[in-house]
This record gives structure tokens, sequence and C-alpha cells, in this order.
């Protein structure tokens, strides 16, 4: 009974709540003010009312008439004055009038014994409720200027010690009164700004929930055009094979080309087929003994797909050659590049394989190769044959004259130059088949650099070249003979295009702790220089500079090439920098360790 009792006045008290904010609405810009008043004004209504009451006490009407028109004066003043272009605290004037009204209200019903002293409670609630501490000063003073009112106003009222007792305590009860509003006021103002804050902070984060869904509108939007544009691609891509595949290995997307390559429908394979039952079997079983050894079972198909994909898994996709089986048994070459497709965890979602036929070119490396070998074998062995006649002919027993020592030295630098040349053009011919290799071992560059110098030396000394080396020990593993000949190149190269009193330097650096990072291997030289524009070009097999063919500097154009070749297999780069006139400089940077 107690509950629905505080409940329904609850709801009295907040209807009542709601209809005086909706009369102070109407009341005009200064609402609020207006507001503030109408408490004490309704209960003095009241007050007047009682003393209709036959017995109350009544001593000075005009006294009561002086009350009424202060409170209808004030009441008047708020509705109508610009409260709201003056400083909050002209405010305080609309309180301090109403504690005049109860001093003339009191004394004209009874004086010191007038039951409607008790209204300075709204005056002093009002004036407790400003921001500062000034309004309880004010109802401290208004208090005691109401209780003393009879003594103040009239003549017939003498200060005693019982009035003057009352006044101090009437004044201390409002004095806590007043302090506990205000305190109770400053707390409730905090909540509404840190509720007011909130708010905003509310309405800004709302705002920015909108244009984040809008945002994420838009990218949905450019991801479905994208998703769209990609399947108009891979639809119609027809020379590549273009298959995806679920995180098992189960296909999801078969383009026209992979239906065209391997002679499958594409309703025969998706959800269907697994990405490994286009390949031969014993290419797969040897990668994944490879790779897994004996941790996995022979028979599960999922081990298959593990082993085809392992590459991509570990975040180095993977190119190279498998053999597909087609659907009526042929056996093609493929250019096989996997990839995984992921979530932004991290999660595989499955593979994107892409496929090129490569049987034809394939077929045409392998008889590259074999002409390769005829070359090796109809160029090479007769050339080595002429220089071995040429080494008989000049340690020969049978003494030659001069001339004749002449002719075989041309004969012998010429049938050497023919075999550098052969030498060039063969492994030239193994790095386009892609069967150049190298065999890294645990070597110091400095010895590499000093040897391609020191055999350099007699070529820089009849050119009149100075050639200079700096280079300290510097471990790393690489193959001696091929980095050799990479800096044989630079060097002789260097040597060839500075002129007479110019100068080559070859020097060794070490990148990180006793080459741990691995090295860097520079060659400059104070020659002719190549122009800006034909330094992409340098690497390419018989490109010449201009600077050479005009100054019919002798050469092929295939040492560069050679270089760049040497230096790309150890997992290097070869940088160059050149000023026409001034020279030209050739950074080799090796890895510590050849990639595997």
């Amino acid at each position: 009974m107690t509950e629905l009792w505080s409940n329904e006045r609850t709801d009295l008290v907040t209807m009542g709540s709601r209809y005086l904010r909706r009369l102070a609405r109407h009341l005009g810009p200064d609402g609020g003010v207006v507001e503030r008043q109408l408490p004490f004004v309704g209960v003095f209504m009241v007050a007047l009312l009682t003393l209709l009451i036959p017995g109350v006490n009544v001593v000075s009407q005009s006294d009561i008439v002086i009350a009424a028109l202060l409170t209808t004066g004030q009441l008047l003043a708020a509705r109508y004055l610009p409260w709201a272009r003056w400083p909050e605290g002209r405010q305080d004037i609309l309180p301090m009038v109403q504690l005049l009204a109860v001093a003339f209200l009191r004394i004209g019903t009874g004086g010191p014994g007038s039951a409607y002293t008790t209204l300075v409670f709204f005056p002093v609630i009002t004036l407790a409720s400003q921001r500062d501490r000034r309004g309880i000063v004010l109802a401290a003073l208004g208090v005691a200027g109401v209780v003393l009112s009879p003594v103040l106003l009239t003549s017939n009222v003498e200060l005693t010690v019982d009035t003057g007792v009352r006044t101090l305590f009437v004044t201390l009860v409002a004095v806590v009164v007043a302090a506990t509003v205000h305190e109770i006021t400053a707390r409730l103002r905090a909540r509404s700004n840190a509720l007011l804050s909130l708010q905003m902070d509310q309405a800004v984060l709302l705002d920015r929930a909108r244009a984040d869904a809008a945002s994420l509108a838009r990218v949905a939007d450019q991801r479905r055009a994208a998703r769209d544009a990609l399947v108009s691609v891979i639809d119609s891509a027809t020379e590549q094979a273009i298959i995806a595949t679920d995180a098992t290995g189960l296909v999801e997307v078969f383009n026209a080309g992979a239906e065209r390559l391997l002679g499958y429908g594409q309703g025969e394979v998706v959800g269907r087929l697994r990405l490994t039952d286009f390949h031969d079997r014993d290419e797969l079983e040897a990668r994944r003994t490879l790779l897994f050894a004996d941790d996995s079972p022979i028979d599960h198909p999922q081990t298959l797909v593990d082993a085809l994909v392992a590459p991509a898994v570990a975040g180095r996709p993977e190119v190279r050659d498998w053999t597909y089986v087609t659907r009526d048994g042929t056996r093609l070459t493929v250019r096989l590049a996997v990839t995984r497709r992921f979530e932004a965890d991290g999660t595989t979602t499955g593979y994107v394989v892409v496929a090129s036929d490569v049987t034809s070119e394939r077929e045409a490396a392998r008889l590259q190769d074999e002409f390769v070998s005829l070359v090796s074998h109809e160029l090479r062995t007769p050339l080595t044959s002429v220089l071995g006649y040429l080494e008989l002919l000049t340690d020969g027993t049978d003494p030659l004259t001069d001339e004749q020592r002449e002719y075989l030295t041309v004969i012998e630098r010429n049938a050497r130059r023919q075999l550098r040349l052969v030498g060039d053009l063969l492994l030239s011919a193994q790095v386009d088949a892609g069967r150049f290799s190298i065999a890294p071992q645990a070597i110091d560059l400095a010895d590499v650099v000093h040897a391609a110098v020191d055999a350099a030396k007699p070529v820089a000394d009849a050119a009149g070249v100075t050639l200079a080396v700096t280079a300290r020990a510097t471990p790393l593993n690489g193959d001696p003979v091929r980095l050799g000949q990479a800096v044989d190149n630079l060097v002789s190269n260097a040597i060839k295009f500075t002129p007479s009193g110019g100068t080559v330097w070859v020097g060794v650096t070490s990148r990180g702790e006793q080459g741990a990072e691995g090295a860097d291997v520079i060659v400059s030289d104070t020659g002719i220089g190549i122009p800006p524009d034909e330094l992409s070009h340098l690497t390419t097999r018989f490109f010449r500079a201009s600077t050479a063919t005009r100054r019919a500097i002798p050469g092929v154009g295939l040492g560069l090439s050679i270089t760049k070749a040497v230096v790309d297999a150890h997992g290097g780069s070869l940088s160059i920098t050149s000023t026409v006139g001034e020279g030209t400089a050739f950074t080799i940077t090796l890895p510590a360790t050849p990639p595997g």
C-alpha cells in the first residue's frame, strides 16, 4: 500500500512539473524566470484565501494589500522584463521582493505571532539555487529582516530577548536550508551538465556511426562492383586457367580457360572435384614425401592439397611447372601460380590457382638445350684443339722465327677470344633456358676480388690505367667461380672504358657485424661514362652504350648480362650510376647466404 501511494505521489509530482513547464513556455522567452516564481505566488494566493476564514487574525489590511501588490509586481516583472539580456545575478531581486512581501504579510497578520512566516522558505530556496554562494548570504539577511520586520516597520513592537533568539534561530535554520539546497542544486546542475555532455558525445558518436554506415555501404557497393568486375575478368580469360577453391581444395570457381585447358565443363567440377584431381599423382606424391615425410596419412586426399599449397601457406607464393592430366588423358606441362586467400585475422578461406599451358615452350627449351650441347661440342672442341696445337708449336723443339712466333701469337689471341665468346654465348643460353645454377660455399669475398684484380693488372698496366683495390676479409656463402666471373667482367669493362691515365677502384664493404647482412662489391672508374637514358639497357644481351660504339671500343655486349645473371642467382642486385665524361660505378649487393 505504501509503495502504491509513493508511486501515485511521484506521478502527481511529475504531472505537476510537466504542467508548470508547459505554462512557463507559454509565458514567453523568459518563462524559466516566471516558473521559479510560481510556487511562491501560488502558496501566497492560498494564504490570502485563508484570511477570509473567520477567526484568522488580521491586524492591518493595508500591509496585506502591500504584500499582495509586491507579489503581483514581482510576478509581472518576471514576465515582462528582459532578464535574458542581463546578468543572472539581477534575478535575485525577485526573491528579495518576495521576502519583503512576506514581511508585510507577517505584519498585517499579527507580527511575531503570524502563521505565515514559513513562506520565507520559498524565496530562500530560490536564492540558494543560484550558481554562487551569494544567494545563501542574501537568504540569511532576508530571513533575518522578515523576522525583525515588526520591529523595523512598526512602532508598537519592541526588540526583546525572545525576538532576538527567534530571529537568530530562524535565520540559522534558513542558512542551513539554503546551504543544503545550494549543495543539492550544484550537484544536480553538475549531473545535468554531465548528462548534456554525454548527450552531445552521443550525438557526435551517432553522427560518426551514420557516417561510418554510409562509408561501409559505399565500400560494400565498391566491393560488390569489384567482385562483379573480377568475375567478368575471370570469365573472359580464355588463355589462362583460373581455379578458385575453398580451404580444403574443393573447386568453387572454374573459368572458361580452365574448361578449354582441361576439357571439363564447369558443372562437372565446381563442388565435385578437388584441385589435386587435375595433377599428375606421382608429382604430388613426391612433393608430399619431400615436405611431410612420414608425418601425414598417405591415403588422405587433404595431404595432397596441403603439399601443393604449402609454399603459399608459408607466405611465399610459388610459381613452378606441374603436369596436368586432361579429361582425355593428355598430359600437359603448365606454369602454376598458387595464392592463398585469407581473412583479416589470418584464417585461410581458400586458394586461387592460375595455370598457363607451357608445353610447347618447354619443348622449345628442350630443343634449345640440345642446340646448346651441339654448339658446345662443335665449337668449343675445335677451338680447344687449335689452342693445344698452338701450344705445341710454340713450345716445340724446332726454333721459330720472330715473324712465325708473331703469327702464332695472333692466332692464339684470336682463338682465345673466340673461346671466351663461345663460353659467354653458352652461358647466356643457359640463363635463357633457365638452367643456370650456382654452387654456393663458404668463401672470402675479398679473395675473389683480389684474384680478379691480379688477373686484370697486366691489362691495366698496358692501358696506362691505375688499378686500386680495398678489400678486407668478408666471409659469406657464394659460388666463387661465378662471382669471380662477374667481378672479372666489371673490372675488364672499367679498364676498357677508362682512358690512359685514369683510375679504376675496386672495393668490398660488409653489411652488418662481420658481414652478417651480406656485402657490397663496388667497381668505379674515371672513364667515358654512360648516358642516363641507356643505363637501364646495359644488362640486356648484345646492348652496347653509344659512348662505346662511337669510340669503336671492341665488345659484343654479353658481359653485363652475364654479371646480372650471376648476381640474381645469388639473390643480390646490381646497381649502376654514371656521368658522361666523369666515370661509372657498378655496385653488386650480395646477401650473406643465397636463397635456397
